[in-house]
């Protein structure tokens, strides 16, 4: 995992090479804390699981 002054300096690189939102910079510092994404996926699971139980139709893959 990269330090948060590494994640820092990298993050001002990168704000200099292209001009992004302040929101797109925020979320690609963020791609890289595991924890981050482990309560991202783990959200997803969540929902992917609610709707499976509420309305599985929904969710089938259609031709």
């Amino acid at each position: 995992m990269i330090s948060s002054t590494r994640q820092a300096a990298r993050t001002l690189v990168l704000e200099k090479e292209c001009e992004l939102s302040p929101r797109l910079m925020e979320l690609r510092v963020k791609i890289h804390d595991e924890e981050y994404l482990n309560n991202a996926i783990q959200r997803i699971a969540q929902v992917i699981s609610k709707k499976l139980v509420e309305d599985p139709e929904e969710l089938q893959f259609r031709d």
